[in-house]
């Protein structure tokens, strides 16, 4: 726990910030390395004729912590929406912080790295690293098993391939970014944006440009929106799943915090899940 430590002996605010965001990116990396020996290990021992109660009574450990680590290793169908199998790779924007021009992470993108962490390891999915987009918010998208936290503001290459979506998107005019139902032309501007605690977010599952996959997208039009399209996507993932399965398709998701914490406290559709070659949008229930 040396680094910890370290973290904690660090006085200098945003030193400590970004001390603090690079050991979470490695602790949980570690997390879901540890998680995959455990799961291995316990199908193997299972392989060899052992149940889980014997598994739990001769390792000393919970029953029901393993009977929960069983019905992971099932492979939910809608671990598709992640991936088909592939480790996962969580990619975030970030920003310069002041005067020291240190790329840092928005606390709401790291709560949704949590968020797309506990959801993958529920699914049996591994993270097998965190990336940090910097400017000027080059990545690469032909990947398997890529989840992408970022706004367009942040990379040009993303706001290009948001753009092939012909239902939804983010436009900027000269009162600022905003979302777009293009659709109905009805704009979709940030409550924050009015002093109003909330933000509206994208969500969807788009093509590789290579067209060998899609990678899963989400962000809002401030850093809130990002974490509160997450929070969506945990909640709903079975439902979506039954509602557009591997393929392609997107929505626009609306979150709202309490004013005195910022924590979310609301998570809901904002407008319909769209899949392209359908005539109409469908609306999940809020």
């Amino acid at each position: 726990m040396n680094e910890l430590q370290r973290v904690r002996d660090t006085s200098e605010p945003l030193e400590r910030v970004r001390l603090a965001t690079e050991t979470l990116a490695d602790y949980q990396s570690a997390i879901a390395e540890l998680g995959k020996i455990r799961r291995d290990t316990v199908d193997y021992l299972r392989s060899q004729g052992m149940t889980l109660s014997e598994i739990a009574d001769k390792a000393g450990v919970s029953r029901a912590r393993l009977s929960q680590l069983s019905t992971v290793t099932k492979k939910a169908p809608e671990r598709a929406i992640f991936s088909d199998g592939s480790p996962i790779t969580i990619a975030v924007d970030t920003k310069q912080e002041g005067e020291s021009g240190r790329p840092v992470v928005h606390q709401e993108h790291t709560a949704a790295i949590d968020i797309l962490n506990r959801t993958a390891r529920r699914l049996g999915l591994d993270v097998s690293e965190v990336e940090y987009i910097v400017p000027p918010g080059l990545i690469d998208l032909n990947r398997d098993g890529l989840v992408v936290v970022c706004g367009p503001r942040r990379s040009p290459l993303i706001a290009q391939m948001l753009a092939a979506d012909e239902r939804y998107g983010f436009e900027k005019d000269a009162d600022g970014w905003h979302l777009l139902d293009k659709a109905s032309g009805q704009r979709f501007r940030s409550p924050e944006d009015l002093g109003k605690p909330g933000d509206y977010a994208y969500l969807g599952r788009l093509p590789r440009p290579d067209g060998r996959g899609y990678w899963l997208y989400m962000a809002g039009i401030h850093a809130p929106g990002g974490q509160g399209a997450a929070m969506y996507l945990e909640r709903e993932l079975g439902d979506l799943y039954k509602d557009v399965k591997a393929g392609r398709w997107s929505c626009l998701v609306e979150c709202g915090w309490n004013p005195a914490t910022r924590q979310i406290d609301r998570v809901e559709l904002l407008a319909p899940i769209h899949q392209p070659g359908r005539q109409s949008a469908r609306q999940r229930r809020k």
